[in-house]
């Protein structure tokens, strides 16, 4: 077992904003007489808002996979390159792939999204095979290139399987980047569900406009197997496809499901507004694309739960939402007006730059109660 001296120990699970957040505070003030650990494959940070400019050609990877060596160098925060195998609320641990158990007293879950394969291959036969999924980001950022390759050799039948922002995002950009030489065309299969059916109304309306201006048929169908040439759907028909990409929503992973967390209906975990679970209260879980606000709070609901005080509510809904619908062009919402197209775009990419800065670069404070 890891040899944690007897002070608080806060755990970050994951690199998501919101863990960055946190961890920029401990930085920039110091850890003091608080033992931090961060745990993550990779010790990087992955900017999502800018993953669809890549896809586009308009940004290198280094633009938004930024390094956080320096950023943890002489802090005192340890690092931990691995995964998670199990989690036990009760002794509040972690126990990881390597065998090793971390023993927490405040956990903060804000780590990129899962898919987990052999359920879905279960649900979708042959889909592990064939299909080329969206996570982890790094594989697939490694396979993009192979596919923009292949179209220019020959065309191709894409098929996007997913209905959330990022599939449509995901669509746009194949449509453009895979259409030069021979004609590409792609598909999005929304496995049953409305298109971006949690959005708000102007930026769907937009969406699916975007859709049909770069010709992009959506099919309101459930995939039910793979192969290699094509996908056999619910209803009988087969859709010829060359390659299928998967950005369904994640799952909870299976170590969180089987840890006796209390879950909701659909398998996530069931918490209250402060992002904390309803059975444990020494675990927060953050959504990887949580706004910017989500951060702020909660820096301060593992304050108070590691050293007293009262928790804020973190807000889930953000006043403008934006997104990629293609080469230089975005969709950029507030309330019910949205705006479309390469203002919007040009808009979009400065706040991004703004906000990656202040994630990875502009420090804050964080505070722990010295004895």
């Amino acid at each position: 077992m890891t040899d944690i001296p007897s002070r608080k120990h806060l755990v970050l699970l994951g690199t998501g904003r919101a863990n960055m957040s946190v961890l920029k505070k401990l930085v920039a003030q110091g850890i003091g007489g608080l033992a931090v650990t961060l745990v993550a494959p990779q010790l990087n940070y992955l900017d999502e808002a800018m993953l669809a400019g890549h896809l586009l050609g308009e940004k290198a990877l280094e633009d938004f996979v930024i390094p956080l060596e320096h950023l943890l160098d002489g802090s005192g925060i340890g690092y931990v390159p691995d995964l998670v195998q199990a989690l036990d609320p009760q002794a509040q641990c972690l126990h990881l792939a390597s065998g090793e158990i971390l023993p927490y007293d405040a956990l903060s879950l804000n780590a990129e999204p899962e898919l987990d394969r052999a359920r879905l291959d279960k649900l979708m036969p042959g889909v592990r095979a064939n299909a080329m999924f969206a996570y982890p980001r790094y594989v697939f950022l490694e396979l993009w290139p192979q596919l923009l390759a292949l179209a220019q050799k020959r065309p191709l039948q894409i098929a996007v399987i997913g209905h959330n922002k990022f599939s449509v995002e995901l669509a746009l950009a194949a449509a453009e980047m895979l259409a030069a030489p021979h004609g590409s065309r792609v598909t999005l299969l929304t496995n049953g569900a409305p298109v971006m059916q949690d959005a708000p109304p102007a930026l769907r309306k937009c969406a699916l406009a975007r859709l049909k201006a770069l010709n992009i048929t959506v099919l309101h169908e459930v995939c039910v197997s793979f192969s290699a040439k094509s996908l056999q759907l619910e209803s009988g028909a087969a859709l010829v496809c060359d390659a299928p990409l998967l950005a369904l929503e994640s799952d909870t992973p299976a170590w969180l499901q089987d840890s006796g967390v209390k879950l909701l209906e659909d398998g996530q975990v069931a918490l209250n507004r402060r992002l904390q679970s309803e059975s444990h209260s020494q675990i927060f879980v953050v959504p990887y694309d949580a706004p910017t606000e989500a951060g702020p709070a909660l820096e301060a609901n593992l304050h108070a739960t590691l050293f007293g005080g009262s928790l804020k509510n973190v807000p889930f809904a953000p006043k403008i939402r934006t997104m990629q619908s293609g080469a230089r062009r975005a969709i950029v919402t507030l309330g019910p007006w949205a705006l479309e197209g390469n203002w919007a775009w040009r808009w979009k990419n400065a706040r991004d730059r703004q906000q990656l800065a202040a994630v990875v670069q502009r420090p804050v404070l964080f505070s722990a109660p010295q004895s």
